[in-house]
């Protein structure tokens, strides 16, 4: 769904809001604070991700299941690529969108709004994810699958919040 003009945007701010309480919505005062919070949403959810599928591959370890270790370390490794590219992301473009109150059209304003709404939802469908696959291997049912499709959303995870740069760049 594009975003067109600003009441569009309402939804999304109101969805974000609820996982951040002090969700600016990039407006000029706290532009800065928006995208720290952001980014720092992403990363303790990611951590979460991280935690469970380690008590998975710990586990795994322990009952000598090599192939369910194994899908659990590369899972791990997308978890861990995921926080570096959150931890380095560009936080402007050419002009210091967030130093100097540089003005930026309302509509690339919404992209950025909805694209931090989608990366949150994408983020939030890997943590619970991971919290189901930790539940049905501790009640010792087969999870090599539900480990490979969480290494899949954080994998998709990835590539939506990498795509965020190219929204900053238009700023």
């Amino acid at each position: 769904m594009a975003i067109g003009s600003p009441s569009d945007a309402l939804p999304y701010v109101n969805a974000i809001r609820l996982l951040l309480g002090g969700y600016g919505a990039y407006s000029r005062e706290k532009r800065r604070e928006t995208d720290v919070a952001v980014r720092e949403e992403v990363g303790r959810a990611a951590t979460r991700v991280r935690n469970h599928l380690n008590n998975v591959h710990d586990s795994a370890y322990r009952d000598d299941d090599a192939n369910l270790v194994a899908a659990c370390a590369r899972a791990i490794e997308e978890v861990d690529s995921l926080r570096n590219d959150v931890d380095k992301a560009a936080t402007g473009g050419e002009h210091p969108f967030f130093s100097v109150q540089r003005s930026a059209s309302k509509k690339i304003i919404n992209k950025l709004i909805k694209h931090d709404h989608d990366t949150l939802q994408m983020v939030t469908k890997a943590v619970n994810s991971s919290n189901e696959m930790e539940k049905s291997h501790a009640e010792d049912s087969e999870c090599l699958e539900e480990v490979l499709r969480c290494q899949q959303l954080v994998s998709s995870c990835r590539g939506h919040f990498s795509e965020r740069s190219k929204v900053l760049r238009k700023i």
